[in-house]
């Protein structure tokens, strides 16, 4: 009885220093999370702006282009010979405005490639993994102590005179149990790390060869619903940290 004691009063104990430890984190991070997380569907929503950018200026200068030769055209049919300076403003105005939209098309999709490169990406994913790692084990190893916790005969421990605080962490562990917040809401218990660790290994997918900076062009879709998966995901369990967060203060 003298070892199941002790054994139970060092595990709450355990449990009620890791609390204050979480507490303190989440305190300290979880704002910065929430900030990379907004930055992370920034990117999504700046890549789809681009998508449809890119597909209005298609059609508008295609339309601009048609319109413009279509008019030069018939300039050169119905002009007088005796208006040949008239005929020439005509044609090369046309000109210009069909050069026009395809040069603003072209600044356009020069500028678009600068967006999104890899070294951004990376440094967010690498800021959020440092941060959310700790808070991530810290809760996994509260949650285990309490799964310790719920072995013992609270009843009996308590008959024979079990630490009050340690009976307040047993009492705890024994209401998250009841309510089944003792599991992450992703599937499987997914951490943010590891998800994180898996969306780095598809990056040489998205990115050129030429200094693994640019975004295939042809990627960008697929890329910002990549993104936006991770970031639903990510969203999830740090909804699940700071809901354990809330219960264990």
């Amino acid at each position: 009885m003298e070892d199941e004691m002790r054994a139970f009063h060092q595990q709450a104990m355990h449990v009620r220093k890791a609390r204050r430890l979480y507490h303190l984190l989440m305190m300290k991070r979880r704002d910065h999370l929430q900030k990379i997380l907004e930055e992370f569907k920034a990117i999504c929503e700046r890549l789809e702006k681009v998508q449809k950018t890119n597909k209005t200026m298609g059609i508008a200068g295609g339309t601009t282009s048609a319109v413009g030769g279509v008019a030069a055209v018939v300039g050169i049919a119905l002009a007088p010979v005796t208006m040949g300076t008239s005929l020439i403003a005509t044609a090369v105005g046309a000109g210009i405005v069909a050069t026009s939209a395809g040069g603003f098309g072209a600044k356009v999709a020069k500028a678009n490639k600068k967006i999104v490169n890899r070294e951004t990406v990376e440094k967010l994913v690498n800021d959020y993994k440092s941060d959310v790692a700790d808070p991530e084990r810290c809760l996994n190893y509260i949650l285990c102590l309490m799964k310790e916790l719920q072995r013992h005969n609270i009843g009996k421990l308590s008959r024979a005179g079990a630490h009050p605080d340690a009976l307040r962490m047993a009492d705890l562990s024994n209401n998250l149990h009841n309510s089944r917040q003792m599991s992450p809401n992703n599937p499987g218990g997914v951490t943010s790390e590891s998800m994180l660790k898996q969306f780095e290994m598809e990056f040489d997918e998205y990115f050129t060869e030429k200094k693994g900076q640019k975004l295939n062009k042809s990627n960008k879709s697929k890329f910002s619903g990549r993104v936006g998966t991770l970031v639903k995901n990510l969203q999830e369990e740090l909804n699940y940290l700071t809901q354990m967060w809330e219960t264990l203060t």
